[in-house]
């Protein structure tokens, strides 16, 4: 057992040094440098809360608002491009996994 561990550490280790990860990583910390951003991140999800407690077509339209704004930012249009390449990559590693698993597992 403690093969299989050290060979999923490796795993992720080389995950962690992929470019897609890297690349993520990066983007993020340049979006946590941007306070603008995380104050305007902060005020969405403020407001995501109280729309979820009452259907308020004010704040639901602040909100489209805000999101616009927080989605003309270049940066995080960035940041939403290597999320989904390094989620890709996981569902892959995902899949792989799951179909591993399964063969192991089939009955004869």
């Amino acid at each position: 057992m403690n093969d299989v561990k050290y060979e999923l550490d490796n795993l992720f280790d080389k995950l962690k040094q992929s470019t897609s990860y890297k690349d993520y990583v990066n983007v993020v910390n340049k979006l946590k440098e941007n306070d603008d951003i995380t104050s305007l991140i902060s005020e969405i999800k403020r407001l995501q809360k109280i729309l979820i407690n009452e259907k308020d077509k004010v704040v639901e339209k602040e909100l489209d608002n805000l999101n616009l704004k927080l989605n003309s930012y270049p940066i995080y249009q960035t940041y939403l491009i290597k999320k989904e390449e390094l989620e890709e990559e996981l569902v892959v590693i995902k899949e792989m996994f799951e179909k591993y698993f399964k063969d192991v597992l089939k009955l004869w």
